[in-house]
């Protein structure tokens, strides 16, 4: 007899410690071991599994993920002799429609960073310079919200506007620089809320809250539902969500494509550039983030007519 809990447990270690992260699969497991309880593994029974699969709403991209998450752990159950079977389902429900990112017009950035002042006569936790100077660097450099969030004041170099991003999504460190104008900003920001605090260090947070304490992502996360809802920045595509802080990164790289096309840039060349800024692995990972919006198709039609009537001038 093997518990099902003991034996999740186990096989979370197993992964971690080959140098996975498995953070996302690891939360999955334990919310089925919660679900279900500690019985013998033997003892899941199909329509339990099955139930914790589709859960209580409608059938998201979040059931596959499940589905895997749940698949290699049967694997690694069954090919220890834990388990005589798999209680997963052997047909799965059709993939829902990828998810498209909502893209920030310059005219909605503008309302948002101005809409930052409404902060200062209301009780959020969030001063109104902090969640300006963030929106800017997130708009500026399309950093994860995970990553700026975990800068400190020693991943800030101001006098060389580069920032140090550590134990990214993958495991690595990587430096990004950053445009002048942008290091004013944080270098102005870290006067008004560092001139007067003395009980800091190089490792203190470089985003916090009134109370000094590091932002959080689920405080960051609340105060722009507050500036998307005050500024009326919504969809009405019947998407299931709602505007996102990480669509802020897709916006980023979306406008770095087009100013790239509108300039006459090798995109092809440039590419991997933007994928190693990003920190992504590669270059398919950045190309997840880019779509063919009205606009980015008109700037590559328009590259491709002036290339088409070049090499017409050259036979």
């Amino acid at each position: 007899m093997k518990p099902l809990c003991n034996l999740i447990h186990e096989y979370i270690e197993f992964k971690q410690s080959m140098g996975m992260r498995f953070n996302s699969e690891a939360v999955i497991l334990k919310a089925f071991c919660k679900a279900l309880g500690n019985i013998d593994i033997e003892d899941v029974e199909a329509d339990s599994a099955t139930a914790y699969l589709y859960g209580k709403g409608p059938v998201t991209s979040f059931w596959h993920r499940k589905f895997e998450a749940l698949s290699g752990f049967y694997r690694y159950a069954m090919g220890r002799g834990y388990a005589s079977f798999s209680p997963l389902p052997t047909t799965k429900p059709k993939r829902p429609t990828p998810f498209v990112a909502y893209i920030y017009t310059p005219k909605e950035l503008k309302k948002l960073l101005k809409a930052t002042d409404i902060q200062e006569n209301c009780k959020y936790h969030i001063e109104p310079v902090t969640f300006r100077t963030l929106l800017l660097l997130l708009f500026n450099t399309g950093l994860r919200i995970g990553e700026a969030l975990s800068l400190t004041l020693a991943d800030v170099s101001i006098s060389e506007n580069l920032l140090t991003i550590r134990d990214t999504k993958f495991y690595k460190n990587r430096l990004v620089p950053i445009d002048p104008r942008l290091g004013t900003v944080l270098q102005n920001y870290t006067k008004e809320k560092y001139a007067k605090r003395r009980s800091m260090s190089e490792q203190s947070p470089f985003f916090v809250k009134r109370s000094g304490l590091a932002l959080t992502r689920n405080c960051t996360e609340s105060t722009f539902r507050r500036l998307c809802n005050y500024c009326g920045i919504r969809r009405n595509d019947g998407a299931r969500y709602q505007p996102r802080l990480h669509d802020i990164r897709h916006a980023f790289t979306l406008n770095r494509l087009l100013d790239w096309y509108r300039k006459g840039a090798d995109v092809n060349r440039l590419l991997p550039y933007l994928s190693t800024y990003l920190g992504h692995v590669n270059v398919s990972a950045t190309q997840r983030y880019l779509r063919m919006t009205p606009e980015l198709l008109r700037e590559a039609n328009s590259l491709f007519e002036r290339y088409a009537l070049s090499e017409a001038k050259n036979e």
